[in-house]
């Protein structure tokens, strides 16, 4: 199973189990990037905490094993909790399958349930007068557009990145987000000052033959790593952040326009329904109303809520 550029590759499984369980979630549609994920954390326990256990063998005593040695190598709260959820649906799915019959259980779900998920505060930088002057800061117009995006949109970092030409109609007003979290693909519109910024870009970089929207000086797509410390560094001269700032709801990251695009759309009124299929919430149940939005309506209540940064 290949994977897509930047991540890592997704391993196979010792137990035909665990393989089994990659190869069907591929199927169903998941990214390569949560099937990495996946099977990551299942090799991790099964080759290298528990070498001499087959799936049906392991115990909730295990599991707990598991979770102290997470525990004693300081991983987050938050991160146990995403590795107990990996580790309970692949038990989950195993136990509904009956050439699996050996595994009657999920051992991981009881354990898990005793895990509280903490969130984080929301930072107290994410206001959209903070993000209007974060972008003015960025003088490079690719930095800056990307950002832009970010703002107007609440994409994610790599779903910008991963725009290709042809996914941008400025004639319309729409933009394709192809590496949507769960592997779904959404339409979403944009505003008039979004499409002066990405046409601005394009006469600048005119000369590129990638398919990508923005591309690196290799002409490939271009890295997260450069727009996080574009947006840190805009962030410190823009008096947002400071740069050397390490506490959560101190910084400004390129996820926090993802805050603030909520926030200020929440505020101006847009229908939830019309705000999850934009952010492209990856949960099954929001998932399910994207088929159902209409493009245009959508652009309607987001050009109604969307407010101007005044490049």
């Amino acid at each position: 199973m290949g994977a897509e550029p930047g991540s890592s590759k997704v391993y196979d499984n010792k137990h035909d189990e665990v393989n089994y369980f990659i190869t069907r979630k591929h199927a169903t549609g998941r990214s390569e990037r949560t099937l990495n994920s996946y099977s990551r954390i299942l090799r991790e326990f099964f080759h290298d905490q528990f070498p001499d256990l087959s799936p049906d063998k392991i115990e909730i005593r295990h599991v707990g094993d598991y979770l102290m040695a997470l525990t004693e190598r300081g991983v987050s709260q938050n991160s146990k909790k995403k590795y107990l959820e990996v580790l309970s649906s692949f038990y989950g799915y195993t136990m509904k399958r009956p050439q699996f019959e050996g595994i009657t259980s999920n051992p991981a779900a009881v354990v898990m349930e005793e895990i509280p998920r903490i969130r984080p505060d929301r930072p107290d930088c994410a206001t959209w007068e903070n993000a209007c002057k974060l972008i003015n800061a960025i003088p490079d117009p690719r930095d800056k557009t990307i950002t832009i995006i970010l703002a107007k949109t609440g994409a994610r970092l790599l779903e910008v990145l991963s725009i290709e030409e042809d996914d941008v109609d400025l004639e319309k007003g729409f933009i394709r987000l192809r590496e949507r979290k769960g592997g779904k693909q959404t339409v979403v519109p944009t505003d008039d000052e979004t499409i002066y910024a990405i046409k601005r870009y394009q006469f600048v970089n005119a000369d590129s033959d990638s398919s990508y929207l923005f591309t690196s000086n290799k002409g490939g797509r271009l890295s997260k790593e450069r727009i996080r410390r574009e947006v840190k560094a805009a962030a410190d001269r823009a008096g947002v952040a400071p740069k050397e700032e390490r506490r959560f709801e101190k910084k400004f990251t390129p996820h926090t326009f993802r805050t603030v695009f909520t926030t200020l759309i929440r505020k101006q009124g847009m229908k939830p329904y019309i705000l999850k299929y934009i952010r492209g919430d990856a949960k099954t149940e929001t998932m399910d109303i994207y088929t159902r939005v209409d493009r245009d309506e959508a652009k309607e209540g987001y050009l109604n809520c969307i407010q101007e940064i005044g490049l």
